[in-house]
């Protein structure tokens, strides 16, 4: 069976998802190839070369009919059995063709967290829930990432016959990582950030808090640059700012800290949740989108309410090495019970054999 997977800017949570899903395939029967954006897109996969294809572009309206030509005819040349279409742009470049003429491939649409669901106008919710809605006549399946994004799909009036909701898994990490770079104090609690330091990820709002109070003993890590919104961040007594660190080295981090924070404004799954549970680690997340499905307060972490600054300010101020270690090891568990890249690749596949077959 001939799978194409298809993206814009494949990087991030997005190429992590593909590379934890393409591990492994020909065991399973599934002859995996890649279709992405040239640009911003990760360069380095676990496939032959000859599978891996890029189109030019770059996101602007004049390149969009561009994207959509050059997609379908790679379409044609590779003639896949099915093709999966990664996050939004994506599956309207795939899809909107569809729309006009007859198609024999199936197509599977993984969004990777809702447009409609971001913190925007109701006007732009309508919008994204249209187009949406519009181009599920073409889709076959469609992949929800958690049951929060499920229900609210549903919801907002997709068809619930075509939603099928799988958790994003990633591969265990069986050894200890070694950290190439400055270690983090013993004596500290230490807590470590994750991620594009954008508006989703709620960052400015952790900072503003955290530096108006005073939290004696904890020291702030982040990792990651900005992508949308130029936000720079400098180094001093309270913060030490990494920047962009390459994926095979991020385990380090996560095994040296103390507990991670998540103060997101919306996420449609979180899988530097999932990352820090693989590594022993608590979680310290917002109650927005699906991060409560995978952290329960007090047991594998802490769930905080976004609009309250004073729930935040109460879980930081009584933090303890002691307690973060022993729910670190609940963390642990639970990945391993629910989060493992073999439980997505499982479930993945047997939707493929039952697409090709003609029994789903």
């Amino acid at each position: 069976m001939k799978v194409l997977h298809i993206g814009e800017y494949v990087n991030g949570g997005v190429a992590t998802y593909l590379k934890t899903l393409i591990k492994d395939s020909d065991k399973y029967g599934v002859d995996s190839y890649l279709l992405m954006s040239d640009s911003k897109s990760d360069k380095i996969w676990d496939i032959a070369p000859e599978k891996i294809f890029f189109y030019h572009y770059k996101r602007s309206v004049l390149n969009l009919f561009s994207a959509i030509k050059i997609i379908n005819e790679y379409i044609k040349k590779i003639n896949p059995d099915i093709v999966h279409v990664h996050s939004s742009w994506a599956g309207l470049f795939v899809r909107l063709p569809y729309l006009f003429k007859k198609r024999k491939i199936k197509i599977i649409y993984s969004s990777h967290g809702w447009a409609f669901l971001m913190d925007t106008s109701m006007i732009k919710k309508k919008v994204y829930v249209f187009i949406e809605c519009i181009l599920s006549l073409v889709t076959d399946v469609i992949i929800t990432i958690s049951q929060y994004e499920q229900d609210q799909a549903i919801q907002y009036g997709l068809n619930k016959n075509k939603l099928i909701m799988v958790y994003n898994g990633v591969e265990d990490v069986k050894v200890q990582v070694k950290m190439h770079t400055r270690k983090m104090n013993p004596q500290e609690i230490n807590l470590l950030f994750v991620g594009r330091i954008d508006y989703q990820k709620g960052l400015d709002l952790f900072l503003d808090m955290y530096y108006q109070e005073s939290f004696a003993g904890i020291h702030l890590y982040v990792i990651g640059e900005s992508v949308l919104d130029n936000v720079k961040l400098n180094n001093d007594e309270k913060t030490t700012y990494l920047g962009w660190v390459e994926n095979k080295e991020l385990d380090a981090y996560y095994q040296e800290c103390d507990a991670v924070i998540m103060p997101s404004r919306w996420e449609g799954f979180g899988l530097v949740a999932i990352e820090s549970m693989r590594n022993s680690k608590p979680v310290i997340v917002s109650n927005r989108g699906a991060l409560p499905e995978l952290v329960q307060n007090q047991v594998n972490g802490y769930v905080f309410n976004l609009e309250d600054k004073h729930s935040l300010e109460k879980i930081l101020s009584n933090l303890t090495k002691a307690e973060l270690k022993d729910m670190g090891e609940t963390a642990r568990r639970i990945y391993l019970e629910k989060f493992i890249g073999l439980f997505m690749r499982q479930k993945m596949y047997a939707l493929y054999n039952r697409l090709k077959l003609g029994t789903y």
